[in-house]
């Protein structure tokens, strides 16, 4: 018997003398038809309008619907919406909402919740902002129908309404509130396969079946357990162990993956259908950072190979240029940082030396994130080697985002975007003007109206040819200026025990949850 197996009968065991507690004790599950899923730390908030992290958006997508929902091929399916109809101009879009809906509080689901969400609840949600901005005017002409109406055509609109980006929340909670400290916050009420349970903060969050969910063979499970473990390594043991069932890319300590493929009953999932970039930000407050001179010296001097070696134990690809290569129709075959910065420590010195010199450097990033400590150490010896001192900040992940993009107060910052289904849903954040100091879009202060406005004309068109003529002209006058260094492109490797089916029934792995299931005789 695995010590997953053990858990959950001293789990129940421990549970009988505590009445009217619902859920897990610390760590364990309450049912053999239940899966454990790891995560890093606790998130901020469980209200996915509120915050981009990603241990919100891990739990928010079982407990909220989007209208739709990404297949393996990236192409949008039907969720909380059945069916939509596109003007011609690519200006109008119709929504047949599904009926029979319900929240988990037993309100029927309507119109007047999408309206609500997007003209109120997201607005000022940096994910959804990058597709919600972009609208003219939302309708809702009866309860089963909603019409949005483009100021400008927007190629990616439609794969933007999944749960990660456009999540629907529930009015009738949330209206004549103050949004940022309703009790829902921590108590969500969605419409989605599980429900919320309980939060035992450093611990779990535990939700149970929506067995009133619109889906009649969904939820398979009784219950998911979201345990947090801190410490890189521990999760590696525990998913060894069989402590846990489920280990998801965004905290799979990359370089110890040899330690879980050889193991029995564990299952690794090498995949790359959602393009994700690990890039340092440059801050050009920085009086010596600002000079593109010293960018361009200090991308000579980062040993990227090196990194995807030792940071990543190689599940990515040295980064190309500054979109990456995860969206191959789009690259720039004639502008990459190996052809512009080879590496060259002896050159990256002499220029940063006529340059007037670099004083020590603040280097931030996510302490719970393995890939980045050990991307924090190489760039530290790296720039050392060239007379720049680096002075490591880590912080607990809330901690970072604020100093990073509300304070600004970092001089480089190791961050990761993903990007799925299209390069405009995650990548123009990362050079797009942001004077307001939008969470998670540019922080380094960099603004290139003309980038800007090749950004704005890739969305406009849905020809890809068009689209990619002007990201890679973007490209050109990024990787010239390189305001923010892409490190790499991540294969991400998602780990599970073999006991449970049903992971990947979508683009993502943390998506369609209500199709896992634990196999017969596990």
């Amino acid at each position: 018997m695995r010590l997953r197996t053990m858990a959950v009968w001293l789990g129940l065991a421990t549970l009988l003398p505590l009445v009217g507690c619902a859920g897990t004790t610390a760590g364990t599950a309450t049912s053999e038809n239940s899966v454990i899923v790891i995560a890093d730390a606790d998130p901020d908030t469980l209200n996915p309008g509120l915050t981009t992290s990603t241990q919100t958006l891990d739990v928010q997508s079982k407990i909220f619907e989007g209208l739709i929902w990404l297949g393996k091929d990236g192409q949008p399916q039907p969720q909380l919406a059945t069916s939509w109809e596109i003007s011609p101009d690519q200006l109008t879009y119709n929504f047949t909402l599904r009926e029979g809906v319900k929240w988990h509080d037993g309100r029927p689901f309507t119109s007047a919740d999408v309206q609500y969400s997007f003209q109120t609840l997201l607005k000022d949600n940096a994910r959804s902002a990058t597709v919600l901005n972009r609208i003219g005017q939302i309708e809702a002409p009866d309860e089963r129908t909603i019409r949005i109406t483009l100021k400008a055509p927007y190629a990616p609109f439609l794969k933007q309404m999944k749960v990660f980006d456009t999540p629907i929340l529930p009015k009738h909670v949330y209206e004549n509130t103050d949004i940022k400290t309703n009790p829902a916050n921590r108590n969500p009420v969605g419409t989605g396969p599980f429900k919320f349970a309980n939060w035992k903060v450093g611990q779990t969050i535990t939700l149970v079946a929506n067995r009133e969910y619109w889906a009649a063979d969904q939820p398979k499970l009784d219950e998911v357990v979201f345990k947090i473990i801190a410490e890189p390594q521990n999760r590696i043991n525990a998913m060894a162990t069989g402590e846990v069932d489920v280990l998801p890319a965004i905290y799979l300590p990359q370089a110890n993956i040899a330690e879980l493929e050889g193991e029995r009953d564990v299952e690794v999932h090498k995949q790359t259908s959602i393009p994700a970039l690990y890039f340092v930000q440059m801050n050009e407050a920085n009086p010596a950072l600002a000079k593109p001179e010293v960018r361009r010296a200090l991308t000579q001097a980062i040993d990227r190979p090196r990194i995807v070696a030792q940071a990543m134990g190689g599940l990515a690809t040295p980064g190309y240029g500054s979109f990456g290569n995860g969206f191959p129709w789009m690259v720039n075959p004639d502008s990459s940082y190996d052809k512009l910065y080879p590496l060259d420590p002896d050159r990256a010195r002499a220029e940063i030396a006529a340059a007037g010199g670099v004083p020590e450097l603040r280097l931030t990033y996510d302490s719970a994130r393995p890939p980045f400590q050990a991307a924090a150490q190489i760039i530290k010896d790296n720039l050392a080697r060239v007379g720049v001192q680096v002075r490591l900040e880590p912080a607990e992940s809330s901690v970072n985002r604020d100093r990073v993009y509300a304070k600004r107060d970092f001089d480089l910052a190791l961050q990761s975007f993903t990007s799925s289904g299209d390069p405009a849903i995650g990548y123009h954040r990362m050079y797009v003007t942001n004077p307001g100091r939008s969470a998670n879009v540019n922080a380094t202060g960099y603004s290139n109206p003309r980038v800007d406005e090749l950004l704005t004309q890739a969305t406009r068109v849905s020809d890809q040819a068009q689209r990619a003529a002007a990201y890679q002209q973007a490209q050109a006058m990024l990787d010239r200026d390189v305001p923010t260094l892409v490190l790499f492109d991540e294969q991400q490797a998602d780990v599970n025990l073999t006991r449970v089916g049903g992971l990947y029934a979508g683009q993502n792995p943390s998506d369609q949850f209500g199709q896992v299931y634990v196999r017969q005789g596990s």
